[in-house]
C-alpha cells in the first residue's frame, strides 16, 4: 500500500501542469508576503511541499522561476484589460482608458496579485528578462492601439495610472476618495475624443 507522501508523488508525475500551477502559486505567496529577495527555489520547493528535483524539473533557476510569476501576473492583468476594452463603446483611447481603469481601480490594491506584481515591478532594474517583457508587453498594445495611445497624453495617463497604483501599494492610500475620484475622471476625460488642451 502506498503511504500518503508516495500517492501524492504519483499523483504529481501524473499531473506535471498542476505541479506547475502550485509551484507558481507558492512563488506568488513568497513574493507577496517576504518580497522578492525571498524568492529562492529552496523556499518555494518547501512553500510547495516538493523535492528541490521536482521544481528543477519545472523551472532550472530562479530567473526562470521569477520570469515565469511575472507572466502570470501580466496574463491576469492582460484579461483584465482586455475585458474593459471590450465593455468601453468609445474606440478613441481605449486602450489607455483600460489601463487608467484596471489600475486604478480601489480594490486592485488590496489584492494579492496586485502586491506581487508591484514587488516584481520594483525587481524590474535587476531583471532585465523582466524589463524585456513588460516592454513587449507595452509595445504590443500600442502597436495595436490608435493615435491617443501613442500621444504624450496616451503616454502621460498611463505613468499616471502607474504613480497612483503604486503609490498605494508602497504608502498606502494618502488621497481622500473625492480627490481621488476626481483625478481619475480628469484622467480619463484626457483619454475621449472631446479633450483638448
Amino acid at each position: 500500500m502506498l503511504s500518503a507522501m508516495n500517492r501524492e508523488t504519483q499523483h504529481r508525475k501524473k499531473d506535471p501542469t498542476r505541479l506547475y500551477r502550485r509551484l507558481l502559486e507558492a512563488a506568488a505567496m513568497i513574493a507577496g508576503r517576504d518580497g522578492i529577495a525571498a524568492l529562492s527555489l529552496n523556499a518555494v520547493a518547501s512553500e510547495a511541499s516538493v523535492s528541490k528535483g521536482g521544481l528543477l524539473h519545472h523551472f532550472p533557476n530562479k530567473q526562470a522561476l521569477i520570469f515565469a510569476l511575472f507572466h502570470r501576473l501580466l496574463a491576469i492583468m492582460e484579461q483584465a484589460i482586455v475585458e474593459l476594452m471590450a465593455a468601453d463603446n468609445t474606440a478613441y483611447g481605449r486602450f489607455t482608458r483600460a489601463y487608467l481603469r484596471y489600475l486604478s481601480d480601489p480594490n486592485l490594491t488590496d489584492t494579492h496579485e496586485s502586491r506581487q506584481l508591484m514587488v516584481l515591478s520594483l525587481a524590474m532594474p535587476d531583471e532585465p528578462v523582466l524589463r524585456q517583457c513588460w516592454r513587449d508587453w507595452i509595445l504590443n498594445h500600442l502597436a495595436q492601439g490608435d493615435e491617443l495611445d501613442n500621444s504624450h497624453i496616451g503616454t502621460l495617463v498611463r505613468y499616471s495610472a502607474d504613480g497612483i497604483w503604486l503609490s498605494e501599494l508602497t504608502e498606502g492610500r494618502t488621497m481622500s476618495v473625492s480627490h481621488r475620484r476626481s483625478l481619475v475622471n480628469d484622467l480619463t476625460k484626457m483619454t475621449l475624443p472631446t479633450f483638448s488642451i
